[in-house]
């Protein structure tokens, strides 16, 4: 049976633009809609906040905690959408994207097309991996990215720890209104 998160995606201003746009976001969505639905989970973009310049540009832990007052949906995933984001372990290393806390997701606009889907693999409860081109891994050879049976299994397990606990709800699939 398909379960579907909702995603509130607050996307950062800089220059007075939004560092990505809408059509950049549905192609994350769609490539985590791809990876993770042999676990029976799926994802929709139900809630779109923006976040001040203050926000766009990520380099300390201070930072990054910084946008927990900015989390908007309840029963969704939080997800930050950033111009740029730092490795706070060594600093002025870029990073693509994290999974902060395991409270919300942080994703800068330089993205390869899987961070997103990465990102939620953690958030669901998967460790970093070190098979190339699985979706865990961060070593990429041009190979078709995957997840593992044992990836697939912590995220079904993870998707119904959260839906029972209310944690996240089901928001079930897109319906077009007349």
């Amino acid at each position: 049976m398909l379960t579907t998160f909702g995603l509130a995606i607050a996307i950062a201003r800089y220059d007075g633009q939004p560092v990505r746009d809408d059509a950049w976001v549905f192609a994350q969505i769609e490539e985590a809609n791809r990876l993770f639905a042999a676990a029976e989970v799926d994802f929709r973009w139900t809630a779109e906040g923006m976040l001040s310049e203050r926000y766009a540009e990520m380099h300390s832990r201070e930072d990054r905690d910084a946008l927990a007052a900015q989390v908007m949906g309840r029963g969704t995933i939080p997800i930050f959408i950033v111009k740029s984001l730092e490795d706070v372990d060594e600093p002025g290393r870029p990073r693509m994207g994290v999974c902060w806390k395991k409270s919300y997701l942080i994703v800068a606009a330089h993205a390869k097309p899987t961070v997103l889907a990465h990102e939620l693999g953690h958030f669901f409860g998967n460790p970093h991996s070190q098979v190339d081109d699985n979706l865990m891994s961060y070593s990429r050879t041009g190979g078709a990215v995957f997840l593992d049976g044992v990836q697939l299994g912590r995220i079904r397990s993870g998707a119904k720890r959260f839906f029972e606990s209310g944690f996240l709800a089901d928001v079930g699939a897109a319906r077009l209104f007349p």
